[in-house]
């Protein structure tokens, strides 16, 4: 299982063998004072989780009883549209706008609903809605039930009538008996709901009343309404002749003056205001240009060269030709130092720069001419400027003079629009009026199309059936595991049963990933560093190296009753102090049914009875296993002798013989609760396990074993587990070690 074995090896049993007060010390475990596990939330909710697939089947097939229930139901949808009884018409203009505070309104509201239901209302939704046809009316008096819905179960469909009268009185029957009409509290609002399994035609039943009724009680209130309004209609369209005419001469008096607007001023206005800006920006670009022109002149007045000049400056032209005179004036000057004013090279460099000089004259002339000729440009535009402004400001002059006849257009549009405005506010009234006074019902609101059957409600099904699943689950569960009082874990043995516990012997299935060919007894050999066989290690290690136990030589491994993997439990303890290094005999001490022979597909002619009968020497029973280093002495056939070898010495004998020869001698011994023997076995063995299949064996057999054990004074070292499910037992192992098991997996190979 999970804790880590003390080691051990055959030295131990070497200074053993020689110690002169062995067989003396043979030292019994006390039993763990433990008081017995208290049942609280943590147990139960472990408890619940040992039984997940108990509940899972039983939760999961009512859910699938339940489901199948609701989804083979046939849907039903209703569909509901809402209407609004207005007893007394509105009076537009008045405090009055409902009948909700007149107390006579009550009755009158009741009528409604009774007209709603009537006969005659009915017809006229299947006339509407030509319910008689033989196809529409199969459709709307159909109705699927459960056997519809599964294979071979349906029922025949009942004719059709072959009158139209009577397919029109069974739908007006059929109408009369499914639509529902209520008042919502004492409100004047009434619900119309139809529920059928066609949900298009529900919804078209609902509106269809909804709507026949209110056409039918508004037919001879819309009459005089109808005629005011017609009126109205016609004094409506001379008004807006009229407002169009007034338009129309304002907009064309508008054109022919040129007073059309931009954002609340004429485009004269916009153009003169724009232009005036204009005229400012051109007159300080010709001041700036003037000045710079002036400076210029006046620089050169004063005997400037115009090198000074702030546009010569500027120059890139210059600026390159000053600087090629710079480097000619150099050679000058260095030509004048070295040879004289004669020397023909000195000649030519001055005559270059004489014309790098008339170059640069000629550049600050053509700066002078440019700076004129901006000035002349900013002058022009300007006085083109100030022309323009001139005339946008001559424009708006007349523009006011000609606004003192627009005012009397522009009153007569005005006038218009307000008559048509008045006019037609008073049609609105009438349309207002008329609607109120047209019936004493009006539709609210119409059916929608039904996107959710009310029948069966699937999610409160679902729900009522999910809670249903969970307490039979829970239930199912309660009663299970008040039923089981198997051994689970290390708190059940030390708690329940008072006992030490040595070890739990997994299953190989839960302790070994991949298995391969392995079975439950060569697996100890094929995966030695499994999970598998650190639970034979951590029982072999509890047994030999319990600090309470003394010197262990002979092991008698039994349990209370058969099948409890007891001797696969024997094989695997004897294999693995066997593959320490220790010398050890596996004897199939058994008498009644031996099994360790055929365990190991071992065929073997002499056996134990043969040497306690004195048969055979021991030499000639003794086999040894292929796999490991172990030896085993088979039981060869069964029977009652080997019963009365337990009494009358010879068995004594023979484990003194074994224990001269080997380290740890290891008896398969039989179930305590069948036959005597295997207590009698236990009684002479150092140290005894008492093997309980993990779940299974119930309490009582259990606790009736340890007591005829204990009764006879045999040495019980404690209690070991067989065939645990590591991976159950990790998910509910709540005091065990294997509910840790998931924090050192990475200890174990495959």
């Amino acid at each position: 299982m999970a804790s880590i074995p003390v080691p051990y090896d055959g030295a131990h049993f070497d200074g053993a063998r020689h110690d002169p007060a062995y067989g003396h010390r043979r030292a019994m475990v006390a039993p763990v004072d433990r008081p017995a596990p208290q049942a609280g939330v943590v147990d139960l909710i472990q408890a619940y989780r040992r039984h997940l697939t108990l509940f899972l089947l039983v939760a999961g097939g009512i859910m699938a009883l339940v489901a199948a229930y609701t989804w083979l139901q046939t849907p039903r949808y209703t569909a509901t549209a809402t209407l609004v009884i207005a007893p007394h018409p509105a009076e537009i203009g008045s405090e009055r706008t409902s009948a909700l505070s007149d107390p006579a309104a009550d009755s009158s509201v009741d009528t409604q609903v009774e007209l709603l239901k009537s006969r005659t209302l009915a017809g006229l939704v299947v006339d509407r809605l030509d319910l008689a046809d033989p196809a529409r009316f199969a459709h709307l008096v159909a109705t699927p039930s459960m056997r519809d819905a599964v294979p071979g179960l349906a029922r025949t469909p009942q004719p059709v009538p072959a009158s139209a009268s009577t397919r029109r009185d069974a739908a007006i029957d059929r109408l009369v008996q499914g639509i529902d009409v209520h008042r919502t509290a004492q409100t004047f609002a009434l619900s119309v709901s139809f529920e059928h399994p066609d949900r298009r035609l529900a919804r078209d039943i609902v509106n269809s009343y909804a709507e026949t009724f209110v056409a039918q009680s508004g037919a001879v209130k819309r009459e005089g309404s109808d005629a005011v309004a017609a009126l109205l209609r016609g004094q409506l369209d001379k008004a807006r002749r009229e407002v169009e005419a007034a338009d129309g001469a304002l907009g064309r008096y508008k054109v022919a003056h040129n007073l059309m607007s931009v954002q609340g001023g004429t485009i004269a206005e916009q153009q003169l205001s724009s232009l005036d800006g204009q005229v400012a920006l051109a007159r300080a670009g010709e001041a700036e240009a003037s000045a710079r022109l002036q400076t210029a002149r006046q620089q050169l007045a004063h005997g400037s060269t115009g090198d000074d000049l702030g546009e010569a400056l500027g120059s890139p032209v210059i600026q390159q030709l000053r600087s090629q005179r710079a480097v000619v004036s150099a050679q000058v000057a260095d030509l004048g130092g070295k040879y004289g004013p004669k020397y023909p090279p000195l000649a030519a460099a001055q005559r270059q720069v004489a014309d790098i000089d008339s170059q640069i004259q000629g550049e600050i002339r053509r700066t002078i001419s440019n700076l004129e000729a901006q000035r002349d440009v900013a002058a022009r535009r300007t006085a083109s400027l100030n022309g323009s402004a001139a005339g946008a400001r001559s424009q708006v002059v007349s523009n006011n003079v000609a606004s003192v006849a627009l005012g009397g257009l522009q009153l007569r549009s005005d006038t218009a629009h307000q008559s048509y405005a008045q006019l037609l506010t008073r049609l609105n009234e009438i349309g207002a009026q008329g609607a109120s006074t047209r019936s004493d019902a009006r539709v609210a609101s119409l059916a929608a199309l039904p996107t959710h059957p009310t029948s069966p409600n699937r999610p409160i099904n679902l729900l009522v059936g999910a809670l249903l699943a969970v307490a039979v689950g829970l239930a199912a569960v309660f009663m299970r595991q008040g039923t089981d009082r198997g051994i689970r874990t290390l708190e059940d043995v030390e708690g329940r049963l008072q006992m030490p516990y040595l070890a739990g012997l997994p299953t190989l299935g839960s302790a070994v990933r991949h298995v391969g060919g392995s079975d439950p007894i060569s697996a100890l050999v094929d995966h030695s560093g499994s999970a598998y066989a650190e639970g034979y290690r951590n029982l072999a290690a509890s047994v030999l190296q319990s600090a309470a136990a003394g010197t262990v030589r002979t092991i008698a491994l039994t349990s209370a009753l058969p099948n409890e993997g007891k001797t696969t439990a024997a094989i695997g303890l004897a294999r693995i102090v066997a593959m320490s290094g220790v010398s050890v005999v596996l004897v199939d001490a058994d008498m009644r049914r031996p099994s360790i022979a055929n365990a190991l597909g071992l065929r073997p002619a002499i056996g134990l009875q043969q040497v306690l009968e004195g048969e055979a020497a021991l030499d000639e029973a003794l086999l040894p296993d292929i796999d490991s280093p172990l030896t085993i002495l088979p039981m060869l056939r069964a029977g009652l002798g080997g019963s009365a070898a337990l009494g009358n010495g010879s068995f004594d004998g023979l484990i003194e013989d074994l224990k001269a020869r080997f380290d740890v001698v290891i008896f398969d011994a039989s179930p305590v609760l069948p036959v005597v023997d295997g207590r009698l076995v236990a009684k002479k063995a150092d140290a005894t396990v008492l093997l309980v299949r993990w779940r299974k064996t119930p309490d009582a057999a259990v606790e009736m074993a340890i007591h005829l054990l204990q009764t006879l004074g045999v040495k019980m070292t404690g209690v070991a587990l067989s065939r645990v499910d590591l991976h159950a037992l990790a998910r509910s192992g709540y005091g065990d070690p294997a509910q840790f098991m998931g924090s050192y997996t990475a200890y174990y190979a495959n």
